[in-house]
């Protein structure tokens, strides 16, 4: 059994939980739960996400530089599903989901080969070229929740435990229910006999609690009992209420609060949250003992964000900025909304761009995941991250590299300065301008 129970010192000195005692009482520090650092959300079971094979998990659990060198990646992942075809696992998602539903969402997270399987058999592979990672790798695991049926609570037809007939009018058969649903994701953890992966969580799926309120904090206390702790990605525009209660109230261990800076309102793509938004979400978070989730998605039509829409792509690029101006990347946990598949696709793109982007992604991943190995009073050297990328008859050079001058391989200067520039197909030498340089091969 490889359920994570204890806590290195290490972790606990640079990751120590900060949650509010009362309603009353702001604690002034980001969220962190003492086991995670960087957290992946990987959405698995729906017809339209991946299998998540272990190609396609890849590149979240491990990274490869423009340069080549290929480093670990996220530490810790999220397996969840809010609906699948007309079925949903939540309040405000299609049809309400029944017993039935609910094992084979399970066995879907469980099926050999794929999504936990290949995730934990992928990291046995990695281990053999880039040694033992910085951090052992964790997963949480969401759980499903009852649902209303015409907007209230009443017998769906769920199905039977112990040879009762669970009837959701009642407040106690639904408590029943999610315990249940615990327990199996416990069982079935431990009969997997993982390798590399420790199971640490339960997700409690609904980003709010207009529905569920009323079994919270009795579900994440059983959780407790179970050696786990229980996580929670609330939606921005929750009231002030859940920001002061999440901890307190509904004992959750861990939440992390949705900027929801990077989504357009009422489906306007011209209605888009300011920028004091984002610098808001991390206030408050910070305010209310809350870690920080950062947020893209690839459109599904095109290989990675910049090529969907540059303003997109600057929108990530924002939290990136903000999260490094706010001191989240040096004090708070951070999960990352990538959509269905939007790690893969950025690195599958041919746009250079989008490899620049995940490269300082994956720097800063790397130097967070060094000083939680080293401790809190250890200095971590800078990971060093490329100036100039190629992509398809272009040279891309990041604003690191204002001073940049492209060469033919004759010693041509053909380009000055940061940005894009476009050239024919061939091999190219960059300088930075104060005696580094790479060399590149345009396609």
């Amino acid at each position: 059994m490889k359920i994570l129970k204890k806590i290195s010192t290490v972790l606990l000195l640079s990751c120590a939980v900060a949650c509010p005692a009362d309603a009353a009482k702001v604690v002034d520090e980001y969220g962190r739960d003492g086991l995670t650092s960087d957290m992946a959300l990987i959405y698995a079971g729906a017809s339209h996400r991946p299998d998540w094979t272990k190609e396609q998990l890849l590149p979240y659990v491990t990274h490869e530089y423009a340069d080549g060198r290929r480093t670990w990646f996220f530490d810790s992942f999220l397996f969840m599903e809010f609906a699948a075809g007309n079925v949903a696992f939540g309040n405000g998602y299609n049809k309400v989901g029944l017993k039935s539903d609910w094992e084979w969402l399970l066995g879907e997270m469980f099926a050999d080969g794929y999504k936990l399987h290949a995730l934990d058999e992928l990291i046995g592979d990695m281990k053999k070229t880039l040694g033992e990672p910085p951090m052992r790798h964790k997963v949480v695991i969401s759980c499903c929740a009852p649902c209303k049926k015409d907007g209230k609570w009443q017998d769906i037809g769920w199905g039977e435990l112990d040879g009762e007939n669970i009837d959701f009018s009642k407040r106690s058969h639904r408590l029943k229910a999610v315990k249940w649903y615990v327990d199996r994701i416990v069982e079935s953890f431990e009969n997997a006999a993982f390798e590399n992966i420790d199971l640490i969580g339960v997700y409690w799926v609904e980003e709010s609690l207009w529905s569920n309120s009323d079994i919270i904090a009795s579900l994440n206390s059983y959780i407790r009992t179970k050696g786990l702790k229980s996580y929670w990605i609330p939606y921005y525009p929750n009231n002030e209420q859940y920001k002061f209660e999440w901890s307190n109230t509904y004992h959750f261990d861990m939440a992390y609060q949705q900027p929801n800076y990077f989504f357009c309102n009422n489906n306007n793509p011209d209605d888009l949250p300011p920028y004091s938004q984002l610098e808001q979400a991390c206030i408050d978070s910070k305010k209310y003992g809350l870690g920080l989730e950062l947020e893209f998605e690839t459109s599904g039509s095109s290989n990675g964000l910049n090529e969907y829409s540059p303003a997109f792509h600057q929108r990530l690029v924002d939290y990136l900025d903000v999260f490094d101006e706010q001191g989240v990347f040096e004090e708070s946990c951070v999960a990352y909304y990538t959509g269905t598949k939007g790690i893969i696709d950025m690195a599958e793109s041919s746009d250079p761009v989008n490899h620049a982007t995940m490269d300082r992604i994956a720097a800063t991943v790397e130097k967070r995941h060094a000083a939680i190995s080293a401790g809190i009073d250890d200095v971590v050297a800078d990971v060093r991250i490329p100036f100039a990328y190629a992509g398809r008859g272009e040279i891309f050079i990041t604003a690191a590299a204002p001073d940049a001058c492209v060469y033919t391989m004759d010693g041509v200067r053909v380009h000055s300065g940061a940005g894009r520039f476009a050239c024919a197909a061939g091999a190219y030498v960059v300088s930075d301008g104060h005696g580094e340089t790479v060399k590149l091969i345009v396609k």
